[in-house]
């Protein structure tokens, strides 16, 4: 195998924290996915049209 010496806290540390933003990243997307699609089920319920669909109708 490979020998990690003096750097394998720094590696360890590296890869956790890029683990980390990652998972923190991936749960921000869902969260503001679901906030956007609920925000747009409300618009949609008050009346409010999608320009792409207004502009096809023309």
């Amino acid at each position: 195998m490979f020998e990690l010496d003096s750097h394998w806290g720094f590696v360890f540390v590296s890869y956790g924290i890029s683990a980390i933003v990652l998972v923190g990243l991936s749960v921000f997307v869902v969260i503001d996915f679901r906030r956007q699609k609920r925000q747009l089920a409300v618009l949609e319920s008050s009346g409010a049209r999608r320009r792409s669909r207004a502009s096809m109708e023309n």
